[in-house]
C-alpha cells in the first residue's frame, strides 16, 4: 500500500468510525501489506462497504449480510460457519502478530 493509503467503512451508506481494526506490516521488497475489518453485530439486513483510497487508484469491496429470522431452520448451521470464520479470522490475526514479531 501506498503511503498516503487508508480505508472508508460505510455500513448502510453512512460512514462508521468504531468496531474498525486496522494492521500494516512491512514486507522484505518494502512494500507494505495492510488489512482493515469490522467487528460488528446486526438484528437487520446489512450492507457494508470497504474503500481503500489512495493516490495510486481505489478500490471496494462490498457485503450483504441478511438477517433471518431466529426461529428459522438453519440456524444451526450458520452458528458452525460463523464459528469457522471467527476461528479463521483469530488465526490470520495470530499469523499476522507472528509476521510482525519475526520481522
Amino acid at each position: 500500500g501506498p503511503d498516503d493509503s487508508y480505508f472508508v467503512w460505510k455500513k448502510n451508506g453512512q460512514k462508521m468510525k468504531a468496531c474498525i481494526t486496522e494492521q500494516s506490516h512491512m514486507l522484505f521488497d518494502g512494500r507494505v501489506h495492510v488489512l482493515s475489518w469490522v467487528k460488528d453485530s446486526v438484528s437487520e439486513n446489512t450492507e457494508y462497504k470497504c474503500s481503500f483510497i489512495s493516490k495510486v487508484g481505489n478500490t471496494t469491496s462490498e457485503v450483504h449480510i441478511t438477517v433471518e429470522d431466529k426461529d428459522s431452520a438453519g440456524q444451526d448451521g450458520w452458528t458452525k460457519e460463523f464459528d469457522t470464520w471467527r476461528s479463521a479470522i483469530s488465526e490470520h490475526d495470530k499469523m499476522m502478530q507472528n509476521w510482525r514479531k519475526t520481522w
